[in-house]
């Protein structure tokens, strides 16, 4: 094993990816149990929640929570290393896919959920992390 390899290994991830990785896991844990319970503190029209779309909903949530568990699980690879850039990466790119598609809905009209702000609020602070730590460890150009 050479020395590079040894040093990233136990390098650790800087403080504010952690935070981003340790609050993505318990907001979206806890997003996950309230889409699965279709909860009224998310929904500000109940009459959107028909039979097909409660089932949407809750099976986005089932799908979406093993990604969830995924970057929290790894989220001790440095990213340096080739796992660490790949969970960044994947992170970064949840987080932007998450708010082009936010900012096309409530500019459409079609946004039916309660906490936009939250929402806008909570993936713009975990991108501009991850962003930070790929420009920082050379994984994007600056």
């Amino acid at each position: 094993m050479s020395p590079s390899s040894v040093e990233s290994k136990s390098a650790k991830n800087p403080t504010h990816l952690l935070i981003a990785y340790w609050t993505f896991f318990l907001v979206q844990t806890f997003d996950c149990f309230l889409f699965l319970t279709l909860s009224p503190h998310l929904f500000k029209i109940s009459s959107v929640l028909t039979g097909p779309t409660r089932f949407f909903i809750r099976s986005n949530a089932l799908t979406l929570f093993p990604f969830v568990l995924l970057v929290f699980s790894l989220r001790r690879h440095h990213v340096s290393t080739e796992v660490g850039k790949t969970v960044l990466r994947s992170f970064v790119m949840f987080h932007a896919g998450v708010l082009a598609f936010v900012g096309w809905c409530v500019f459409s009209g079609w946004w039916y959920l309660d906490p936009v702000m939250g929402v806008v609020g909570f993936h713009g602070s975990w991108l501009a992390s991850g962003l930070v730590a790929m420009v920082g460890y050379g994984s994007i150009e600056a």
